[in-house]
């Protein structure tokens, strides 16, 4: 791509790409060499040794100044993703309304339980509709949307729960009878009635989910997620609450929600985040949120930001579905940027192998190990 761009033949895409993140690097250095462009491995440790040494060096109390090296130290691991993988590290993208393109990893099919215990496959049925109950249609949009759609002889009936359930290496959009939208993330349940009652609209959550809630001031919207409730009345937020996790994280985007448990509550606003820590009394605690990074999912990403090596790792086992053991002491490391979610394992491992790590893989396990 580097030798592209310099002779003039690289693509629109391809120039604005690397443009972007050498303006994202320090200017006053040239990372990139015409000695070194071509050994991936002297690339590799050049990069790590000069952003190693501007973290070391760095106030840790001017935060800008490190927001400024974790830039840079995307834009390093960017280039030397390129450089050495060949795919293209750091790209953004909009939430795709489609679904047919998000199941490259997915270990299974997509499944909605109905309240008499029927699974319909998803990835399967056909478009259009696929199940009725108690006068709410139930369809698949060509999207790939999983729609409710209430009739004029609706009869809602809290008790008739439905469980829809994404495989791991897969997401799923669902739009719920009273016109919110929810973005499943992979390896989670969400299990709601077909049509909610007249006094409240309550689902529950087991993994992680991005809500945006049709307003309705006398039907306030409830998500349950381990210990924890969430209580709104129209918002777009994000709640991670898979159980491996020991925590749960609820993230506001706009509006106003309360999120409850059994040792009080708080009210949050844009841009914070109420985390639920079962480790320490199940107390909850806010803090400024980095949205971005929390939805980073919806538009088919990883987002690492000052992330330590077994919390990237159990983002990607779930995504990939499989199984993480460490060799020895666990890499104390931390680790910045952004990966497109189609990338294969491999590549994904190869980034991560910047940092001195080394992946064993055997079958669906992989075995971590620190060379340093």
């Amino acid at each position: 791509m580097l030798n592209r761009y310099r002779n003039g033949t690289a693509t629109r895409e391809e120039i604005a790409f690397l443009e972007s993140w050498f303006d994202a690097a320090d200017p006053a250095e040239d990372f990139i060499t015409a000695e070194n462009e071509a050994r991936y491995e002297d690339l590799k440790a050049t990069l790590k040794s000069k952003i190693d040494a501007e973290i070391a060096n760095a106030d840790t109390s001017r935060p800008v100044v490190k927001r400024m090296l974790i830039r840079r130290w995307a834009a390093a691991a960017a280039i030397a993703a390129v450089i050495g993988t060949g795919i293209l590290f750091f790209v953004r993208q909009h939430p795709s309304s489609s679904q047919r393109h998000l199941t490259a990893y997915a270990t299974g099919a997509p499944t909605l339980r109905l309240a008499d215990g029927t699974v319909i496959a998803l990835d399967s049925s056909a478009d259009g509709q696929i199940a009725s109950q108690q006068g709410v249609v139930i369809s698949k949009e060509k999207d790939g949307t999983l729609l409710y759609k209430t009739t004029s002889t609706a009869n809602g009936n809290a008790g008739q729960e439905n469980v829809l359930s994404t495989p791991a290496g897969m997401k799923f959009k669902i739009m719920l009878p009273d016109g919110s939208t929810v973005w499943l993330n992979a390896a989670s349940k969400l299990k709601y009635p077909a049509t909610f009652s007249t006094t409240n609209r309550t689902v529950k959550l087991e993994g992680e989910a991005w809500f945006d809630i049709a307003p309705a001031a006398n039907q306030p919207f409830i998500v349950q997620s381990g210990q924890q409730s969430v209580l709104v009345l129209g918002t777009e937020f994000n709640v991670n609450a898979y159980p491996e996790e020991g925590l749960s994280k609820t993230t506001l985007i706009q509006g106003s929600v309360k999120v409850s448990n059994n040792s009080g509550s708080v009210v949050i606003q844009p841009g914070q985040q109420a985390i639920c820590n079962g480790n320490t009394n199940n107390t909850i605690r806010t803090i400024s949120a980095d949205t971005e990074k929390e939805t980073a999912w919806i538009n088919n990403l990883f987002s690492f930001k000052n992330d330590n090596l077994p919390s990237v790792m159990r983002e990607i086992s779930r995504w990939y579905n499989i199984q993480v053991k460490y060799r020895g002491q666990i890499p104390d490391e931390r680790f910045y940027g952004e990966i497109s979610r189609n990338s294969k394992l491999s590549d994904v491992l190869k980034i991560l192998e910047i940092n001195g790590i080394t992946f064993e893989i055997n079958d669906n396990v992989i075995t971590v190990t620190n060379k340093n």
